[in-house]
C-alpha cells in the first residue's frame, strides 16, 4: 500500500499596496490652486491647477470605489478644492472682463468730453462769416467784414490826396489815392495788427497799385487794438490816371484771411 505525499502549503500572498497617488495629487493641487486663486493676481493659474485637482480627485475616487486606493478623504477634498478654484477663477475672469469693459467705456466717454470741451474753448479760426461775400463777390465801400472772433474790418473812405515831398512809391503822372480802413475789435482779446496789410490792384485788368510810403502811411497796419476798441488807419496807393476802380485786399493780421473790396473811383 503506497503512502500519499502531503501537499506543501501555498506561500502567503503579499498584500497589494493601495494606489493613493491620484488622491494625494488632487489634494495638493487643490490646495495650491485655491491659494493662487484667492491671491487674484494668479487666478488663471489657480483655476488651471484647480481643474487638474478636480480631474485627479475624480480618478482617485474611482480607485477608492474599486478598492485600489484607501484615501477617499484626500480625493474628495481635492475634488472640492479644485471645484472651488475653478468656479472662483471663472468668477474673477468675468468680473475682470466687465471691469475692463466698464473702464474702457468710461475712458471713451471722458475722451469724448475732453474733445468737446477743447472744441468749445478753442479759439475760433479767424475767417469770413456772417457778412462774408459769396465766392466771386466783392464788398463795396462802407461794407464791414466781420470775422469769426468778432473783429470787423471796414474800408470807410477812398479819396485822392497829395503825398508829401518825401513820399516813396508814387510814380509821376499817376493819381494818389488815400484808403481809410477801420478795424473794430469786437473780440475778447487784443489783436496785434503789426503784420496786417492792405494791397490794391487798379482797373479791370488788375494792375498792381504801388504802395505810397510817407508820413501818413507805412504800407501796413501799425500797433494793436484792444478788445472793445477800434482804430482807423490810412494807406496810400499810386494809381494810373483814368483808372475807374480799385480792388482792395485787406488782411488785418497774419492770423486773418484776406477780404476784398471793389471801390469805384
Amino acid at each position: 500500500m503506497s503512502q500519499q505525499m502531503p501537499y506543501a502549503p501555498a506561500p502567503p500572498v503579499a498584500p497589494q499596496q493601495p494606489k493613493n497617488g491620484m488622491g494625494t495629487t488632487a489634494l495638493v493641487l487643490g490646495i495650491i490652486g485655491l491659494v493662487l486663486t484667492v491671491t487674484i493676481l494668479f487666478f488663471w493659474l489657480g483655476g488651471l491647477l484647480g481643474l487638474l485637482a478636480l480631474i485627479f480627485g475624480i480618478i482617485g475616487l474611482g480607485k477608492v470605489k474599486k478598492g485600489e486606493a484607501t484615501n477617499k478623504g484626500a480625493s474628495l477634498t481635492g475634488v472640492i478644492l479644485g471645484a472651488i478654484s475653478v468656479v472662483a477663477a471663472a468668477a474673477i475672469l468675468v468680473f475682470t472682463v466687465l471691469l475692463v469693459d466698464k473702464a474702457a467705456e468710461d475712458l471713451s466717454k471722458e475722451l469724448d468730453k475732453l474733445e468737446k470741451d477743447a472744441a468749445a474753448t478753442a479759439p475760433k479760426d479767424p475767417g469770413a462769416e456772417g457778412e462774408a461775400p459769396k465766392d466771386g463777390e466783392l464788398l463795396a465801400l462802407g461794407d464791414g467784414m466781420e470775422f469769426d472772433d468778432g473783429l470787423v474790418a471796414t474800408v470807410t473812405d477812398v479819396k485822392k490826396y497829395t503825398p508829401d515831398e518825401f513820399a516813396v512809391g508814387h510814380e509821376a503822372g499817376n493819381d494818389a489815392y488815400e484808403v481809410t480802413v477801420e478795424i473794430n475789435n469786437g473780440s475778447d482779446a487784443t489783436v496785434d495788427l503789426a503784420l496786417g496789410t492792405v494791397e490794391a490792384t487798379a482797373g479791370e485788368e488788375g494792375t498792381p497799385a504801388e504802395s505810397i510810403i510817407d508820413a501818413d502811411s507805412l504800407g501796413m497796419f501799425e500797433g494793436s487794438v484792444t478788445a472793445g476798441k477800434k482804430t482807423t488807419q490810412t494807406f496810400g496807393f499810386s494809381v494810373p490816371k483814368g483808372t475807374e476802380n480799385l480792388v482792395l485786399e485787406v488782411s488785418p493780421s497774419f492770423d486773418y484771411e484776406s477780404v476784398f473790396w471793389d471801390v469805384k473811383l
